[in-house]
Protein backbone atom coordinates (compact mmCIF):
# COMPACT_ATOMS: atom_id res chain seq x y z
CA UNK A 1 0.00 0.00 0.00
CA UNK A 2 1.30 3.46 -0.89
CA UNK A 3 1.21 6.04 1.91
CA UNK A 4 1.84 9.03 -0.31
CA UNK A 5 0.28 10.55 -3.39
CA UNK A 6 3.55 10.40 -5.30
CA UNK A 7 4.38 14.11 -5.31
CA UNK A 8 7.68 14.67 -3.54
CA UNK A 9 6.68 17.94 -1.83
CA UNK A 10 3.51 16.48 -0.25
CA UNK A 11 3.37 15.03 3.25
CA UNK A 12 3.01 11.32 3.99
CA UNK A 13 -0.62 10.33 3.92
CA UNK A 14 -1.59 12.95 1.33
CA UNK A 15 -4.71 11.88 -0.53
CA UNK A 16 -4.76 14.51 -3.27
CA UNK A 17 -4.68 11.80 -5.94
CA UNK A 18 -7.71 9.88 -4.60
CA UNK A 19 -10.67 9.95 -6.96
CA UNK A 20 -14.09 9.21 -5.50
CA UNK A 21 -16.08 7.33 -8.11
CA UNK A 22 -19.29 6.74 -6.14
CA UNK A 23 -21.16 8.49 -3.32
CA UNK A 24 -19.65 7.78 0.07
CA UNK A 25 -21.95 7.06 3.00
CA UNK A 26 -20.88 8.82 6.19
CA UNK A 27 -21.20 6.33 9.04
CA UNK A 28 -19.67 7.83 12.21
CA UNK A 29 -19.78 5.87 15.42
CA UNK A 30 -21.06 8.47 17.87
CA UNK A 31 -20.22 6.34 20.90
CA UNK A 32 -16.50 6.79 20.22
CA UNK A 33 -16.27 10.51 20.96
CA UNK A 34 -16.49 12.21 24.36
CA UNK A 35 -20.16 12.92 25.14
CA UNK A 36 -21.13 12.80 21.45
CA UNK A 37 -23.64 10.00 21.90
CA UNK A 38 -25.31 11.87 24.79
CA UNK A 39 -25.46 15.12 22.79
CA UNK A 40 -26.87 13.26 19.78
CA UNK A 41 -29.57 11.65 21.91
CA UNK A 42 -30.41 14.92 23.67
CA UNK A 43 -30.95 16.75 20.36
CA UNK A 44 -32.58 13.68 18.77
CA UNK A 45 -29.96 13.21 16.05
CA UNK A 46 -29.71 9.78 14.49
CA UNK A 47 -29.02 7.89 11.28
CA UNK A 48 -29.28 8.73 8.46
CA UNK A 49 -26.51 11.27 8.90
CA UNK A 50 -26.34 14.28 6.64
CA UNK A 51 -23.43 16.68 6.46
CA UNK A 52 -25.61 19.43 8.02
CA UNK A 53 -26.72 17.21 10.92
CA UNK A 54 -23.15 16.10 11.59
CA UNK A 55 -21.81 19.63 11.45
CA UNK A 56 -24.52 20.84 13.85
CA UNK A 57 -23.85 17.92 16.19
CA UNK A 58 -20.10 18.58 16.26
CA UNK A 59 -20.68 22.31 16.83
CA UNK A 60 -22.96 21.56 19.79
CA UNK A 61 -20.37 19.14 21.19
CA UNK A 62 -17.67 21.78 20.83
CA UNK A 63 -19.78 24.35 22.70
CA UNK A 64 -20.41 21.83 25.50
CA UNK A 65 -16.73 20.91 25.68
CA UNK A 66 -15.57 24.55 25.76
CA UNK A 67 -18.02 25.45 28.52
CA UNK A 68 -16.92 22.40 30.49
CA UNK A 69 -13.22 23.24 30.13
CA UNK A 70 -13.59 27.01 30.65
CA UNK A 71 -14.73 26.49 34.20
CA UNK A 72 -18.40 25.76 33.88
CA UNK A 73 -18.25 22.10 34.81
CA UNK A 74 -14.53 21.64 35.31
CA UNK A 75 -14.73 23.87 38.42
CA UNK A 76 -18.14 22.50 39.19
CA UNK A 77 -20.26 23.60 42.06
CA UNK A 78 -23.84 22.33 42.00
CA UNK A 79 -26.82 24.67 41.77
CA UNK A 80 -27.36 24.19 45.49
CA UNK A 81 -23.81 25.43 46.15
CA UNK A 82 -22.23 22.08 47.01
CA UNK A 83 -19.17 20.65 45.32
CA UNK A 84 -19.79 17.60 43.18
CA UNK A 85 -17.76 14.45 43.65
CA UNK A 86 -14.86 13.66 41.40
CA UNK A 87 -15.69 14.42 37.80
CA UNK A 88 -15.29 11.89 35.00
CA UNK A 89 -11.56 11.26 34.42
CA UNK A 90 -10.61 13.73 37.17
CA UNK A 91 -7.68 12.51 39.27
CA UNK A 92 -7.65 12.74 43.05
CA UNK A 93 -5.16 15.61 42.83
CA UNK A 94 -7.39 17.53 40.38
CA UNK A 95 -10.40 17.00 42.65
CA UNK A 96 -8.51 18.13 45.77
CA UNK A 97 -7.26 21.21 43.90
CA UNK A 98 -10.84 22.02 42.83
CA UNK A 99 -12.04 21.61 46.42
CA UNK A 100 -9.34 23.96 47.74
CA UNK A 101 -9.98 26.57 45.03
CA UNK A 102 -13.72 26.46 45.74
CA UNK A 103 -13.19 26.84 49.48
CA UNK A 104 -10.91 29.86 49.01
CA UNK A 105 -13.21 31.50 46.44
CA UNK A 106 -16.31 31.03 48.58
CA UNK A 107 -14.59 32.03 51.81
CA UNK A 108 -13.40 35.33 50.37
CA UNK A 109 -16.85 36.09 48.96
CA UNK A 110 -18.69 35.57 52.28
CA UNK A 111 -18.42 36.83 55.85
CA UNK A 112 -18.62 33.44 57.57
CA UNK A 113 -15.97 31.25 59.13
CA UNK A 114 -13.90 28.79 57.15
CA UNK A 115 -15.88 25.94 58.71
CA UNK A 116 -19.16 27.56 57.59
CA UNK A 117 -17.76 27.90 54.08
CA UNK A 118 -16.68 24.26 53.95
CA UNK A 119 -20.04 23.06 55.23
CA UNK A 120 -21.93 25.27 52.75
CA UNK A 121 -20.08 23.53 49.93
CA UNK A 122 -21.38 20.17 51.14
CA UNK A 123 -17.97 18.95 52.30
CA UNK A 124 -17.23 17.00 55.45
CA UNK A 125 -14.29 17.87 57.64
CA UNK A 126 -12.61 14.68 56.40
CA UNK A 127 -13.07 15.75 52.74
CA UNK A 128 -11.51 19.09 53.56
CA UNK A 129 -8.59 17.63 55.58
CA UNK A 130 -7.83 15.22 52.74
CA UNK A 131 -7.93 17.96 50.10
CA UNK A 132 -5.74 20.38 52.04
CA UNK A 133 -3.14 17.76 52.93
CA UNK A 134 -3.33 15.90 49.58
CA UNK A 135 -4.21 12.86 51.70
CA UNK A 136 -0.91 13.06 53.58
CA UNK A 137 -2.19 14.75 56.73
CA UNK A 138 -0.53 13.77 59.98
CA UNK A 139 -3.70 14.43 61.93
CA UNK A 140 -7.33 15.24 61.41
CA UNK A 141 -8.48 18.72 62.27
CA UNK A 142 -11.90 19.56 63.69
CA UNK A 143 -14.15 22.42 62.59
CA UNK A 144 -12.84 24.46 65.52
CA UNK A 145 -9.25 23.65 64.54
CA UNK A 146 -9.62 24.90 60.96
CA UNK A 147 -11.30 28.09 62.21
CA UNK A 148 -8.41 28.60 64.66
CA UNK A 149 -5.77 27.92 61.98
CA UNK A 150 -7.28 30.56 59.69
CA UNK A 151 -7.60 32.98 62.61
CA UNK A 152 -3.90 32.44 63.49
CA UNK A 153 -2.95 33.19 59.89
CA UNK A 154 -5.09 36.32 59.83
CA UNK A 155 -3.54 37.41 63.15
CA UNK A 156 -0.14 37.36 61.44
CA UNK A 157 1.48 34.16 62.73
CA UNK A 158 4.60 33.25 60.74
CA UNK A 159 4.53 30.21 58.47
CA UNK A 160 7.12 28.49 60.66
CA UNK A 161 5.14 29.05 63.88
CA UNK A 162 1.87 28.05 62.21
CA UNK A 163 3.36 24.76 61.05
CA UNK A 164 4.97 24.10 64.40
CA UNK A 165 1.79 24.88 66.36
CA UNK A 166 -0.57 22.85 64.17
CA UNK A 167 1.73 20.13 62.82
CA UNK A 168 1.38 21.32 59.22
CA UNK A 169 3.83 20.92 56.38
CA UNK A 170 5.60 24.16 55.46
CA UNK A 171 5.46 23.13 51.79
CA UNK A 172 1.93 21.76 51.83
CA UNK A 173 -1.04 22.61 54.02
CA UNK A 174 0.76 25.26 56.09
CA UNK A 175 1.92 27.10 53.01
CA UNK A 176 -1.57 26.83 51.48
CA UNK A 177 -3.23 28.34 54.57
CA UNK A 178 -0.61 31.08 54.73
CA UNK A 179 -0.93 32.01 51.05
CA UNK A 180 -4.73 31.97 50.90
CA UNK A 181 -5.92 33.34 54.24
CA UNK A 182 -3.43 35.88 55.53
CA UNK A 183 -4.53 39.48 55.42
CA UNK A 184 -2.41 41.39 52.96
CA UNK A 185 -0.64 44.49 54.30
CA UNK A 186 -2.50 46.89 51.99
CA UNK A 187 -5.90 45.60 53.19
CA UNK A 188 -5.18 45.85 56.96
Amino acid sequence: MIDQCGIADHEDGCLCDVIITAPVTIMPEVADLWMLQEVAEYFDYSIPWTPDKLLDLFERLLVLHDKWIDGGYAKSVNNNGSITGRLNQETHFQYWKRVKESVVDHYHSTNGTIADTIKSLGLTIDDYNTAVSYNRGRRSYTWDDVNAIVQDVQDGISLYKLCEKWGLSDRGAGKWYHENFRIKEESK
